[in-house]
């Protein structure tokens, strides 16, 4: 008889189905131990006591296939130990994470889908003068973060402080981090579409569309600990927005914060290029836009404007950021006078590639603006009053600036210069030239008036004709440590100190009012005159008072005054040792017999 082997391919079979079905079973057991923790928040409660300084929240969650995980309603928080944070806000995420990562401390997935994203960031920056906040203390056996593959779809905003940002629709790339130890960023890349910048809630650019991309690689190093800013090793940012306001630029640059300015809306265009935390070579900013309106104390600048920037090498191999922002052609108006156009005004800055977030180093700015369109000085005439009228002349303005705001040097300069000057003064004709020379950085504005402290006011070639003494060919200087010229009523008082060639024009004027007789005009002539005294102006007409005057042979104190072209003095010359008084009104008489008691009479005012 046969011999029948027994078989033991069916036990073998039953016992792998064992296998598999206790496998299954444990998987399902697995799977509904994970969706039961997924949805009662025993996982986010677990990685919460894990992770320190974290809290993972989110409404809804399951898992249907091991490792991938769904989430809505999902946020992350973490706060640093220098009271910063930043916080994450998610619609729907799906995540294929790894499993056996999270024994070995490491969150690591194969991909993130996010749809709808919110990010917040908060930093605190040191106050001035205060040290910045140690690192933190490494932590033992951190937690490794490894995400790969992420994909963003539609970030509703980024906000970082008062900043925010809306528009950006896509966002890709690979992260690596390992909390206080150290960040790599891969193939990060941003897609902008229209959307909103603003600071404080006020709105400063409407985002047309862009790009930006950037490689991020941070190691802790000691004492510093992190530095993000220098980590970024690589990027670029290419958008075009357009500027609802020029006032958005001062929320923008914080040098012209303090600046008021108004209209001017426009557009611009940013190729910005990073590198080693710096800006980099290949940088291109620009823009323009309408007429813009900016207070200069009383007055009002109106222009439009536009702007370039870049990086540029100069002869010495140094790479330095360049900046011009122009204005013009520019209106200048307000007040009783006229209105001043100026072609251009031109601010041009350079420094030396700044770090991103730090203030710009190594500043020089310059400013210049070209010489105005002729103004006519007869539309002065209202200003100046009845005493001192102009029959015809021109009046050019100037400025320039340089300075070092670092290093504490610079100067600025706002000029004004006369030609064809030809004026009427109590029926005497003066002509000449004056050059008008404003210390800018003295320069101050207020409500209604102009501080012109430090100007500096030159005479030069002039004339005076009078039908019998006539002056020519003659120069004076005049400083003003303390000017200031008021708008409205418009007036002028200040404090002055000058030298002039000779005393012959001021002798001319008074010998032709009858103030001095002509018989003594040639004594008075003094060479090298140095005077000093307080000037006013206004619709009433022009005082000197305390007036002092020196020259050869010549000592003059008093105070002279002209009402509705009409003059009046009172004054003590000194001709070499021979005092004589001087009394100008209705009519003029001298004072011969103790002109020195007689003048401390008048005017209570001693005389050695």
């Amino acid at each position: 008889m046969p011999t029948f082997l027994p078989v033991s391919l069916p036990r073998q079979k039953v016992r792998w189905r064992r296998v598999l079905l206790v496998f299954g079973g444990a998987l399902l057991l697995f799977q509904v131990l994970v969706n039961v923790l997924l949805a009662t928040g025993g996982l986010a409660g677990l990685l919460n006591r894990l992770i320190p300084r974290t809290e993972l929240r989110w409404r809804q969650a399951w898992s249907f296939v091991p490792g991938r995980v769904h989430l809505r309603d999902f946020s992350l928080r973490r706060e640093e130990p220098n009271n910063a944070a930043w916080r994450l806000d998610i619609d729907r995420v799906w995540v294929d994470v790894s499993l056996t990562g999270l024994l070995l401390r490491r969150f690591e997935t194969v991909s993130v889908d996010v749809r709808g994203l919110r990010a917040h960031i908060h930093t605190v920056t040191p106050k001035k003068g205060e040290p910045p906040p140690p690192p933190p203390r490494r932590e033992k056996d951190p937690w490794r973060i490894h995400l790969k593959d992420v994909r963003v779809h539609g970030v509703h905003e980024f906000a970082w402080n008062g900043a925010r940002l809306t528009g950006i629709t896509e966002v890709s790339g690979n992260l690596d981090l390992q909390p206080g130890e150290r960040i790599l960023m891969e193939d990060a890349r941003v897609s902008l579409g229209p959307g909103e910048l603003s600071i404080d809630q006020d709105t400063v650019a409407h985002v047309e569309g862009g790009t930006a991309g950037a490689t991020l690689e941070v190691r802790r190093q000691e004492p510093e600990g992190l530095d993000i800013i220098t980590g970024l090793t690589e990027g670029r940012l290419q958008l075009t927005a357009r500027v609802p306001s020029a006032s958005a630029f001062r929320r923008l640059v914080p040098r012209l914060a303090e600046l008021h300015m108004s209209g001017g809306a426009g557009r611009v265009e940013v190729d910005l290029h990073v590198k080693e935390g710096r800006v980099a070579a290949g940088t291109v900013l620009k823009g323009a836009g309408a007429p813009l309106q900016l207070p200069v104390g009383p007055l009002v600048l109106k222009a439009p404007w536009r702007f370039a920037s870049d990086i540029y090498t100069r002869e010495d191999g140094e790479e330095r950021l360049g900046f011009k922002l122009t204005l013009g052609p520019a209106r200048l108006e307000g007040g009783q006078g006229p209105a001043v156009g100026i072609p251009e005004v031109a601010m041009l800055m350079s420094a030396r590639p700044p770090r991103l977030g730090s203030a710009l180093p190594d500043v020089h700015l310059q400013v210049q603006a070209a010489r105005s369109e002729p103004v006519e000085l007869r539309l002065f005439n209202g200003w100046i009053g009845p005493s001192f009228q102009v029959e015809s002349g021109r009046a050019l303005l100037e400025a320039t600036s340089h300075a070092s705001p670092e290093k504490g040097r610079g100067e600025a300069h706002l000029s004004l210069s006369t030609e064809g000057l030809r004026a009427h003064w109590g029926g005497a004709t003066l002509g000449g030239r004056v050059l008008l020379d404003v210390d800018a950085y003295k320069l101050a504005f207020q409500r209604d008036a102009v501080v012109l402290d430090g100007s500096q006011l030159r005479l030069e070639d002039v004339t005076v004709r009078t039908g019998g003494d006539d002056a020519r060919g003659w120069d004076g200087t005049l400083a003003f440590p303390e000017a200031t010229l008021a708008l409205s009523p418009p007036s002028f008082r200040g404090r002055f100190t000058g030298r002039f060639s000779n005393a012959v024009p001021f002798v001319a004027l008074l010998t032709h009012q009858g103030v001095l007789p002509r018989i003594l005009s040639p004594l008075l002539e003094a060479k090298d005159l140095e005077l000093s005294g307080t000037l006013s102006l206004g619709e009433a007409g022009a005082k000197v008072e305390a007036l002092r005057a020196r020259g050869q042979g010549l000592d003059v104190r008093g105070r002279v005054s002209s009402t509705d072209g009409v003059p009046s003095a009172l004054m003590l010359v000194k001709l070499g040792v021979l005092p004589v008084g001087v009394e100008v009104g209705a009519t003029a008489s001298l004072q011969l017999m103790n002109p020195q008691g007689w003048y401390t009479q008048k005017t209570g005012e001693p005389v050695e």
